[in-house]
């Protein structure tokens, strides 16, 4: 015969179990086994102790490990160190873009007129006054400069070579009083001559009454008298003073060339001027 005693025994004893728990639950709660708690957590903590020492370690490793105050420090200032030579480098960058950007554009002036030769110079001394009237190259006769040399940059004349010695020149500019630049107006041919101001601006003078002379036409050389070649580009009429009882007529002329940030020029090398002088009885330049 079938033995059945088994399953009435286990079901007895889940029936026991379970009326222990429910009898356990119910003595925890009015406070009976408090004085034993400590006894049934005892054999728990090292193993709570395992996994918090674990857990700490992990921890610190996913923050990124020692915060020793001096290694901080000598981080940062590794740190520093590298963002100082990168902006250092990014200056240097801008710079060199700036001098393409120049370069590029005398460049392109020069080819327009092949026949001409150049040589490029840097200006490495200004006029300390206000009034800018010269500035120093630094090229001289060593690199076949030499005096009365036009010296200009893809935006026009700026000056004549007046002094020379093996590594640098002196080009009086045409802001200058003394400077005078025979020209001619683009559109209407009309002539006179740029003179500088003590300013450091540009006037062109002695045009003739019956000129075509508006705000706006570019003035050039003309090449008259023999000292620049023509053509080459002076600035444009930004007013005109006419009245009849004037023998002349003049133009106030706004040069195309900022003076006082010249970096690179061109000195045109195979322009030789002309001198005039014992033909009209003139003292020479």
């Amino acid at each position: 015969m079938r033995d059945i005693r088994f399953p009435r025994t286990r079901s007895l004893i889940w029936a026991v179990l379970l009326s222990l728990g429910i009898g356990l639950i119910a003595l925890g709660q009015t406070g009976l086994l408090d004085p034993v708690k400590g006894l049934l957590f005892i054999p728990l903590v090292p193993i709570q102790t395992f996994v918090a020492q674990r857990f700490g370690q992990i921890g610190g490793g996913a923050a990124g490990g020692d915060d020793n105050p001096a290694q901080l420090r000598a981080r940062n200032a590794e740190l520093e160190a590298r963002v100082a030579k990168l902006e250092a480098q990014l200056v240097d960058y801008e710079e060199l873009k700036a001098q393409n950007r120049v370069l590029s554009a005398l460049l392109d002036y020069a080819r327009a007129a092949p026949e001409n030769r150049y040589v490029t110079a840097d200006v490495i001394g200004r006029d300390e006054s206000p009034f800018l009237q010269y500035i120093i190259l630094n090229k001289g006769s060593n690199a076949g400069l030499a005096r009365n040399m036009p010296v200009l940059t893809d935006s026009g004349l700026i000056g004549q070579i007046t002094e020379v010695t093996s590594d640098a020149v002196k080009v009086l500019l045409i802001t200058d009083p003394a400077s005078a630049v025979n020209a001619r107006v683009q559109s209407s041919r009309a002539e006179g001559v740029v003179v500088g101001q003590l300013t450091g601006d540009l006037r062109m003078q002695y045009i003739s009454l019956d000129a075509q002379v508006k705000p706006g036409d570019l003035v050039l050389t003309s090449g008259l008298g023999g000292r620049y070649p023509a053509n080459l580009l002076i600035g444009q009429i930004a007013s005109v003073r006419k009245r009849t009882q004037d023998v002349f007529q003049e133009a106030d002329i706004r040069p195309l060339n900022n003076f006082g940030a010249l970096e690179i020029v061109l000195v045109l090398t195979n322009f030789k001027p002309v001198n005039v002088a014992p033909i009209l009885g003139t003292p020479a330049p």
